[in-house]
């Protein structure tokens, strides 16, 4: 006679039966690991961490630049790539009728990421 295994879920008394062979067990725990592993990225933004991060122009730069797309690590470009893709990204707002960046903002944003860049 096959035993059947059982797991008790979450404290809950709740004990699936699974027969012995099956791939659900398994299934169950290779998603419980991918899901949790997401969960270790919470707070980074773009699953990075972020130089200075407790910064005002680290928080400045993940405020301002989270609202359309993951935030980037300021060592993915130069700063001369910087310097190029924020009017991009400033046109990109406009384009979405977001408040644009103030001059402070900008300014704060550019020296983050010149300090920060490759």
């Amino acid at each position: 006679m096959a035993s059947s295994l059982s797991a008790t879920i979450c404290g809950s008394g709740f004990q699936p039966q699974f027969a012995p062979g099956t791939a659900l067990p398994q299934l169950v725990a290779v998603c419980l690991v991918v899901m949790l592993a997401g969960c270790s990225t919470a707070g980074k933004p773009g699953g990075t961490s972020l130089p200075d991060m407790d910064s005002a122009a680290a928080q400045t730069f993940v405020s301002r630049c989270s609202a359309c797309h993951a935030v980037p690590h300021p060592g993915r470009h130069s700063y001369q790539g910087w310097l190029y893709l924020v009017p991009v990204m400033e046109q990109r707002m406009a384009e979405r009728g977001m408040l644009p960046l103030t001059t402070e903002d900008r300014e704060i944003i550019l020296v983050y990421l010149q300090e920060n860049a490759r």
